[in-house]
């Protein structure tokens, strides 16, 4: 999922918005450096857990914006559309389709992401195949979806 550079003057986005995008960024992701990101849990999840996943989604989507658009300024510079690169953690050893030139410092901001939000879900109590359960389950679960945005609205 290729994700929209948000302009500085959205405060709030959409709650939709920033599950979409965040969990985009993440969605099942597996660092090159670890082997962390994977999921492997029921799709059976407490209020508890809704409650730190909105939270962490609420941190992440902070990094993301930030990470994002840096990434995009540098493609931008080499005349590169940000749009034709798969910038999710999973990707990072795909980065060898961009220009040598930004290659080192995309690697460097994304993997920094990675890690930073890996940190993030860590801080909500969660671990990251939980998160990732947790996104893969909503993406089929409407109602699981629904309770997410209400939690993240509640804690905005």
């Amino acid at each position: 999922m290729m994700l929209p550079r948000r302009s500085s003057n959205d405060s709030h986005p959409p709650i939709r918005w920033i599950v979409g995008t965040t969990v985009g960024l993440l969605a099942s992701a597996s660092l090159p450096l670890s082997t962390l990101w994977q999921s492997g849990y029921a799709q059976s999840f407490t209020e508890e857990e809704i409650g730190n996943y909105a939270a962490a989604i609420l941190a992440i989507e902070e990094i993301r914006t930030d990470a994002y658009g840096n990434i995009s300024d540098l493609l931008t510079i080499a005349n590169e559309d940000v749009t034709r690169h798969d910038l999710r953690c999973v990707s990072a050893d795909s980065l060898t389709q961009m220009p040598r030139t930004v290659r080192s410092p995309v690697r460097r901001l994304l993997v920094n992401y990675c890690n930073n939000a890996k940190d993030l879900i860590e801080e909500s109590g969660l671990t990251v195949q939980l998160f990732n359960a947790i996104t893969a389950a909503h993406r089929e679960d409407e109602a699981l979806t629904e309770q997410i945005q209400l939690e993240i609205a509640r804690q905005q």
